[in-house]
């Protein structure tokens, strides 16, 4: 048997954001042959559900945060400390950027966000004019259209209700904002950063990343990690490709993770996880 650990966004996505059919099939093919196949994303767990419809198997959601069964028990957590999450929240709000707040029921979101992207992309198309508004703002709202997605007027209230903190993510277009954000957060001792795609920054506890998600499902499958395959696209798959037995980097990869890789596929609009699982176990 082999654990297959499969990213969505930029791998089983295509770029409108859903699903391969083929990676579909070919997922539900490998577990009907008698291999484990689980979601490694940086998605919220009832996100990739609902994106993935009626696929029982194991989820590593909000980057390694939360590792589910394929019955959806909650094996393992890993949040951010609340006294942390608490602080990184208080200066997310003073830097006056939108962000996300990932918590087991929902993500949140402060409720003027989206109006903060907006000043933002116009100040930027205002200053570069050959860029394409429209595409930015296409690649912003796919935030808005997450599942379990929710605006809040006190995100603080999140902490005093008790509720463990997952993940945060930051989306500006501002790159020196961005930069500026990351390094803060990179010099905290109980969280560390990652990204899965242009304009965002993903916070999460220090302790937290896909490769010991990963480290930890084999575990408790009986699974040796050099029995694990990866499939991936992004800098936040990189800790994933660092400890798997098989790596394969879509076509449409980022440079780092091309030379961590295996092998390389075809891209996610080429359907390349269903090209590679067909490959790789030949079916």
């Amino acid at each position: 048997m082999k654990l297959i650990a499969v990213d969505l966004d930029g791998t089983l996505l295509t770029s409108d954001s859903r699903p391969s059919p083929q990676g579909l099939d070919a997922i539900s093919h490998a577990v009907s042959q008698g291999h484990t196949v689980t979601l490694c994303t940086g998605r919220a767990s009832f996100d990739a559900r609902h994106l993935t419809g009626e696929l029982s198997i194991p989820i590593i959601a909000s980057n390694g945060a939360e590792v589910f069964d394929s019955k959806g028990k909650l094996l393992r957590e890993t949040p951010i400390d609340p006294s942390a999450a608490a602080e990184a929240i208080r200066y997310l709000l003073k830097q006056n950027v939108y962000f996300e707040i990932f918590c087991p029921e929902a993500i949140y979101s402060p409720s003027d966000g989206e109006q903060k992207l907006l000043a933002e992309m116009d100040i930027l198309v205002s200053a570069n004019p050959e860029f394409d508004r429209d595409q930015l703002w296409e690649s912003a709202k796919i935030q808005f259209v997450q599942f379990g997605f929710r605006g809040i007027d006190q995100p603080l209230q999140l902490l005093e209700q008790g509720r463990p903190i997952y993940k945060l993510l930051v989306y500006t277009f501002n790159a020196d904002r961005l930069n500026e954000i990351t390094e803060h957060f990179n010099e905290q001792p109980q969280v560390h950063t990652t990204s899965s795609a242009n304009h965002i920054v993903e916070v999460i506890a220090k302790e937290t990343d896909k490769g010991s998600a990963l480290q930890f499902l084999a575990g408790q499958l009986g699974v040796d990690m050099s029995d694990t395959v990866v499939i991936g696209d992004s800098y936040n798959d990189i800790s994933m490709f660092e400890t798997a037995g098989t790596k394969i980097a879509m076509g449409n990869a980022v440079e780092e993770i091309k030379r961590l890789s295996t092998m390389t596929t075809r891209s996610n609009n080429d359907h390349g996880v269903a090209y590679a699982i067909r490959s790789l176990l030949e079916i």
